[in-house]
C-alpha cells in the first residue's frame, strides 16, 4: 500500500511539473508573439474648403494618400491626420488632398481640379497660402 502511495505521488508530481514547464513555455510564447505597433505621427495643417461636402471629400483623400485618421474641421480649415512615416507622408497627404482641388499649406490645387468641385465647395482661394507649391494633375511638384 505503501509503494502504491509512493508510485501515486511520484506520478502526481510529474503531472504537476510538466503542467508548470508548459504553462511558462504558454507565457513565453505569448510574449514573443506580441508585435511592436509602428510609430504613428499626427499632424495638423491648413486646408481651404467651405462645407461637409469638402470634409467628406478632403478626408477621404488624405486616405487615399495613407493616412490613418483624417479629420477636418470645416469651421477652422485644419486638418489634422494620423500616419505611418514609414508608409507615407506629411507632404504626399498635402498633395493628394491638392489633387483632389483644395488648396493647402503644402500645395495649391491645379484649376482643373478646383473648377471641378460642387459650387458650394468652390471657396475663396484668395487666401491660399503664398508658399504652397503648384500641384498639376499631370504629375508635376
Amino acid at each position: 500500500m505503501s509503494s502504491l502511495k509512493f508510485l501515486f505521488s511520484v506520478l502526481f508530481l510529474g503531472l504537476l511539473s510538466i503542467n508548470i514547464v508548459g504553462a511558462q513555455t504558454e507565457g513565453m510564447k505569448k510574449k514573443q508573439a506580441v508585435a511592436v505597433a509602428p510609430a504613428l505621427q499626427t499632424e495638423s495643417f491648413q486646408v481651404l474648403g467651405n462645407c461637409g461636402m469638402c470634409k467628406r471629400t478632403i478626408e477621404k483623400a488624405a486616405a487615399q494618400a495613407g493616412a490613418t485618421s483624417a479629420v477636418w474641421d470645416v469651421d477652422k480649415g485644419l486638418l489634422t491626420v494620423t500616419f505611418d512615416p514609414a508608409k507615407t507622408t506629411a507632404d504626399a497627404i498635402q498633395k493628394t488632398v491638392a489633387q483632389s482641388g483644395y488648396d493647402n499649406v503644402g500645395y495649391k490645387a491645379p484649376d482643373t481640379a478646383y473648377n471641378a468641385l460642387h459650387g458650394c465647395c468652390q471657396y475663396d482661394r484668395s487666401g491660399a497660402p503664398g508658399t504652397a507649391k503648384s500641384c498639376d494633375m499631370q504629375g508635376q511638384n
